[in-house]
């Protein structure tokens, strides 16, 4: 089992299939996609990632500029058929390393219906805290952060 990361357009064949993934899981568990739209994400401050598992792309994410020195974890998502082997961890320190040099603080949101995500985030060092924006008072909405080293 082999996984690569590789930073991609996310207007390419492969990005926007697994964009349009990340939405449909958004639907699925929510009703809605809330999530950063393809063309945020496609602006040159952006590092946009994609995994690969064995040769096939399975996996999204991306850190944004929320303000200065925090970024925040946007579209982490993980194709259903590669779940539980090693992906998001993988797209999460790529990530991770990403922001290292632009970044002190990341941060980012998560909903009650996502229990493996907010599990992951909290085993990769994540915190709970007050959530921002449009999901301050989203009763569903959990956000988290990391100070980077």
């Amino acid at each position: 089992m082999a996984i690569e990361i590789k930073q991609i357009d996310p207007n390419s064949e492969v990005g926007r299939a697994l964009f349009a993934g990340s939405s449909q899981e958004q639907i699925q568990r929510y009703g809605r996609d809330g999530g950063r739209t393809l063309d945020e994400l496609a602006r040159d401050a952006v590092a946009f990632v994609a995994a690969w598992l064995d040769g096939r792309p399975v996996g999204c994410g991306a850190v944004v500029e929320l303000e200065p020195d925090v970024g925040e974890l946007s579209r982490i998502f993980v194709d259903a058929s590669a779940r539980r082997r090693g992906v998001a961890s993988a797209i999460l320190r790529s990530l991770e390393d990403h922001a290292r040099h632009r970044f002190k603080r990341l941060v980012l949101e998560t909903g009650t219906e996502q229990a493996e995500s907010m599990a992951l985030y909290q085993i990769c060092g994540y915190t709970p805290i007050k959530c921002w924006g449009k999901s301050e008072h989203n009763p569903r909405s959990r956000c988290f952060e990391k100070h980077l080293s």
